[in-house]
């Protein structure tokens, strides 16, 4: 996969209405970088779609995250797209309410990660004042996550000396003493992290006990999740901040669309979890209709109660 921007991406949304067969829909799905769990669900979501839904037509596009796929579906070229829930009321704030997305469902946990080199002397984020810091990729929602965190935790971007970039280039940085943190957002393990890590050991740094100003600072309300066992987790244990990511859709979606892609993530969700997290996360119709204050595709809405009532 690569990183693509609006304009280079196909086939756009507008051939949803027009394609050549009218049984058959080109779906294409705004990822986020190739590292992450977003690609690799959106390439089994893909899969699977190709392999129950022959009438769909679905491609994977590689992006900067959250900020770059909402963008993707105001401009008409994505259909599908994820996005960490917390910043989507200031990401879509300003748009018209007809290129407003909606969800198709929740999809999984992501944990906030704040890594460092295990022998760095960073021990909590106060003490990131004045070092060099990669907040993640400018397009992503680590990057807006981070912030909050920054603020609830009484610092400024202007404290620190920032930069945006994806992860595996912000983590070649961290190993080079280049940077001093790297923030992400996403499943745990990371295996780009782990990988990382054999080169020269890895630390998260506990964050947990910010959820309750970050949702004071920002209105959203942030939840404590403990950090499963991984070789670059916090020490004995430890906690993070936690925020759903969503399958958004454009609204002009076809309702047979929308429909047909939930049903495939119900009947098919143990062949949607990625690898590395089997065990620790999972989809579920009820957790996947939480999708807060953005409301649920008509078409994904009817799916549900025709499986659930």
């Amino acid at each position: 996969m690569r990183t693509v921007t609006a304009a280079a991406v196909a086939p756009t949304v507008a051939s949803l209405a027009g394609c050549r067969d009218p049984e058959t829909a080109p779906v294409t799905i705004a990822a986020g970088t190739e590292y992450g769990t977003y690609a690799v669900f959106a390439g089994l979501l893909a899969d699977q779609l190709r392999a129950v839904s022959p009438g769909l037509e679905p491609t994977v596009v590689a992006t900067e995250g959250s900020l770059d796929n909402v963008r993707l579906l105001r401009d008409g070229e994505a259909a599908l797209g994820l996005a960490l829930e917390d910043g989507l009321d200031r990401i879509v704030a300003d748009m018209p309410e007809a290129d407003r997305p909606l969800a198709l469902a929740r999809i999984y946990e992501n944990y906030l990660h704040l890594l460092v080199t295990d022998d760095s002397p960073i021990r909590e984020v106060d003490d990131l004042r004045g070092r060099r810091v990669v907040l993640g990729a400018a397009g992503s929602g680590a990057a807006v996550t981070a912030v909050v965190l920054l603020e609830a935790a009484g610092l400024r971007t202007r404290d620190l000396t920032v930069s945006h970039t994806g992860l595996a280039a912000g983590l070649d940085r961290l190993l080079e003493d280049e940077v001093d943190a790297v923030f992400w957002s996403g499943g745990i393990p990371t295996p780009t992290i782990s990988k990382a890590g054999q080169r020269r050991p890895l630390r998260m740094i506990d964050l947990g006990a910010l959820a309750a100003p970050m949702s004071r600072q920002s209105g959203y309300r942030y939840s404590t999740r403990k950090v499963p066992p991984v070789d670059y987790g916090p020490r004995s244990g430890g906690t993070t901040i936690g925020v759903p990511n969503l399958l958004l859709a454009r609204r002009d979606l076809p309702h047979r669309v929308a429909r047909e892609i939930v049903d495939v993530m119900v009947s098919r969700a143990d062949l949607l979890i990625p690898d590395f997290v089997r065990g620790l996360q999972y989809l579920e119709p009820a957790t996947m209709i939480q999708t807060g204050r953005i409301p649920l595709h008509p078409g994904a809405l009817s799916a549900y109660r025709a499986l659930h009532g």
